[in-house]
């Protein structure tokens, strides 16, 4: 392992290491161009058999600035996002078809973002990403197991952008509501002697959040560089950052929200969350023939930082108080804690492509191993002196360690004119170990741990037609699929529902124990076995047509997603914000998806991203923590919004003036999985404006390279929620009213 990782950090500092193609147009993984964004061997054609959406080059240009990347994504169907300020920026949430972020898959360039850890992809952790993006493609259901992964819900594939043969860059200014500002400066080398080319972003943005104490502070720096020679291409990427973020994952009782939209519980001002997560990738293809490429993708992934919590009230024994300070074990007192994780992640991912005529082949697969190591630290108690915590305790630590890898092997084969066969087949192996450290009270058979082995088969085929000569002036394709996939329990999800790992005498749900012995007869930890909460398993149908004319494209689509042994919200949270969940016997997921593209006239364009769902339990007994049984079964899933729509007009005007209407709808979500109305969160809708000025039309020769933009949200000061949960009464996360993001772009 040393081995390994001395050789890929080696491998990045060495100048001939710094090679290759652009990762988004690489030769060896580009199958075709759709509407503008580059297929890849992670990434689906038109005969892939699968319902997705895509957002060009083109289309980021006009994002947001004041957005983090999850909520520039909620114009493709079925897709939902929120942020916990209530603003764009901080702790920010995506769901694809009402799942949520631990079963969406993010592969960047090719390569797995969701941590192991938890499933999830902190997107506060990379500050500004979408300036460094050239293309994404949603893949929606359960997809393919090409670079290395599947996912539930559906797979973000994104392309880190493409590197320019001509030199050029970009400086970028923003202000806005509640004290947004952002600074971004890029520059692009172009080619270099030698074939060599490099790009480097500089960012910065912040925000004090709609919500009160939710301040949101991120640096970031992104660079890129590539090498190409004739028979092989290499490119390395390196991006980095720092965030300080004031906790705000709370949700508010709805009781208090009637009289202040801007709570925030959390009211000690150190409540921080302070992050670093280095990313270090190394792309390298080899052109074996012309129907034969090899690609190696090598990442290293670091993440170090903490949040800072005042907690009131607490057991001193809890907090190793009664051993430190010399309380008595069932004393309450005040205190302030930081609970510190530190990261290490090293992954390979490999495939072979083989372009066989009316065929193509991939083979590979993905290997990881990943270690974590978290721990606790008291910085202050009530009725103590700053000398009492000179040097900070910990109070608990525990470490993870996960080894994972997979194979798998997808044929594509075209039977007939315009009749596509796609066969995916993946085998995973995943071992989850978990280790509670001896300190503060934590011994004995007060310490725990567990190793978890997990293996799964997914299989997926589809089926497309693309009809042959053309329908009502315009092409028509049609296409089925069938897939299973699997999901483990996150290290969270193994624990007490109320409870975790760094809660002393908290008892991992597991069937059987074994307590192992130290040296001298005593008992050092307890060895757990037999997990209670299971994978889940899913059996996913699609179905979808497309008919595509000159000046308007139409694709719809249905699903049924038929589940065994869903993890899903018990409809309560924990201490730290995480929902409460277990396993559902049997729960089933329909809906009904369409996207509609229309050109108007010359410039002027018109979208719409529409989806409507069915998501329910078939079978669900629910335990409650008072020992009271109610069966949920028929009862809809909590958090899953029954419809979603967002439209949008785009029009360029001939005097360098480009705008943008845009209304978003979203319907009811249940709080819990009661199926009672008034616990919910109702339906809204909000209306945006945006407005770009090319200040050289406009007869402002001395700017130009130019754009000033303005973007105004929520014109009509919609009151709404996006998250919650009931706990003896409503619980919800509120969103910004009418707010502004106003700026410049310079390009040279």
């Amino acid at each position: 392992m040393r081995f390994l990782l001395s050789f890929f950090l080696l491998a990045l500092l060495l100048p001939g290491a710094a090679t290759g193609e652009p990762v988004a147009v690489q030769p060896d993984t580009t199958v075709t161009v759709d509407d503008g964004v580059v297929v890849t061997a992670s990434r689906y054609d038109a005969s892939g058999g699968v319902n997705l959406t895509n957002i060009t080059h083109a289309e980021l240009a006009l994002h947001d600035p004041d957005q983090a990347l999850p909520l520039l994504l909620q114009s493709m169907p079925g897709v939902f996002a929120y942020s916990d300020a209530g603003s764009g920026l901080g702790y920010t949430y995506l769901r694809v078809r009402g799942f949520d972020q631990r079963r969406v898959g993010v592969l960047f360039n090719g390569i797995p973002f969701n941590d192991p850890e938890d499933h999830q992809v902190w997107w506060v952790d990379l500050p500004d990403l979408a300036a460094s993006i050239q293309d994404i493609q949603v893949q929606r259901g359960v997809t393919n197991s090409v670079g290395g992964m599947t996912a539930i819900g559906g797979t973000v594939n994104i392309e880190s952008a493409d590197l320019d043969y001509r030199p050029g860059g970009m400086f970028s200014l923003g202000t806005g509501s509640y004290g947004f500002a952002r600074q971004m400066v890029s520059y692009q080398t172009g080619a270099l002697e030698g074939g060599f080319r490099s790009q480097v972003r500089l960012s910065h943005q912040e925000s004090d959040g709609y919500r009160d104490r939710s301040g949101y502070d991120g640096w970031a720096v992104f660079w890129s560089g590539q090498y190409e020679t004739e028979c092989t291409t290499t490119r390395v990427n390196i991006y980095t950052g720092r965030e300080l973020t004031h906790h705000a994952w709370d949700a508010v009782p709805q009781s208090v929200l009637a009289v202040d939209r801007t709570a925030n519980m959390e009211t000690y001002a150190g409540a921080v969350d302070d992050f670093r997560q280095p990313h270090y990738e190394l792309h390298n293809t080899v052109y074996l023939s012309d129907a034969v490429t090899l690609t190696n993708r090598l990442y290293f992934i670091h993440g170090s930082g903490f949040y800072e919590n005042y907690k009131e009230a607490q057991t001193a024994e809890d907090y190793a108080l009664d051993r430190y300070l010399g309380l008595s074990a069932d004393d309450t007192v005040d205190l302030i804690r930081r609970k510190w994780v530190r990261k290490n992640h090293v992954g390979w991912v490999p495939s072979l492509r083989w372009e066989q005529g009316r065929g193509r082949l991939l083979v590979g697969g993905d290997w990881y191993t990943f270690h974590s190591d978290h721990w606790g630290d008291v910085l202050w108690a009530d009725g103590f002196t700053p000398g009492d915590f000179t040097t900070p305790w910990k109070y608990h630590q525990y470490t993870g360690d996960k080894d994972a890898w997979s194979v798998y092997v997808n044929q594509r084969y075209d039977v007939a004119s315009g009749l596509t066969v796609v066969g995916d087949l993946q085998f995973q192996h995943k071992r989850y170990a978990f280790m509670q450290d001896e300190v503060g009270n934590f011994s004995g058979d007060l310490r725990n741990a567990y190793t978890v082995d997990y293996d799964f088969t997914n299989p997926r085929g589809s089926l497309t037609w693309q009809v042959p000569g053309s329908l009502g002036g315009g092409d028509l394709k049609t296409w089925a699929s069938v897939g299973r996939n699997h999901r483990e329990p996150t290290d969270g999800e193994l624990f007490d529902t109320w409870q975790s790992g760094s809660d002393l005498g908290a008892r991992p749900l597991f069937a059987d124990s074994l307590a192992v012995l130290g040296p001298g007869g005593d008992i050092a930890y307890v060895e757990r076995s037999g997990p209670l909460v299971h994978a889940e398993r899913v059996t996913d149908y699609e179905v979808g047509v497309a008919w595509r004319g000159s000046r308007l494209s139409v694709t719809a689509g249905g699903y049924i997603m038929d589940f065994r042994n869903e993890i899903v919200p018990y409809g309560g949270v924990n201490e730290d914000g995480s929902s409460i969940r277990g396993n559902a016997g049997k729960t089933l997921h329909r809906g009904l998806e369409l996207g509609v593209r229309a050109g108007l006239a010359a410039g002027h364009d018109l979208s719409l991203a529409a989806s409507r769902s069915w998501d329910e339990f078939d079978e669900f007994l629910f335990h409650d923590w008072d020992g009271t049984t109610y069966d949920f079964s028929g009862n809809p899933i909590a958090l899953f919004p029954s419809h979603l729509l967002m439209g949008a007009w785009t029009g360029a005007w001939s005097d360098g003036v480009r705008t943008r209407l845009r209304v978003r709808n979203t319907g009811r979500q249940h709080l819990d999985n009661s199926g009672l109305d008034d616990r919910t969160i109702d339906p809204w809708t909000t209306v945006d404006v945006s407005l770009w000025l090319d200040p050289v039309s406009l007869g402002l020769s001395g700017l130009d390279g130019a754009t000033a933009f303005v973007h105004l949200r929520n014109i009509f000061d919609t009151e709404y929620e996006t998250w919650g949960y009931w706990y003896g009464e409503n619980y919800l996360t509120p969103a910004a009213g009418r707010n502004f993001a106003l700026g410049m772009d310079y390009r040279f």
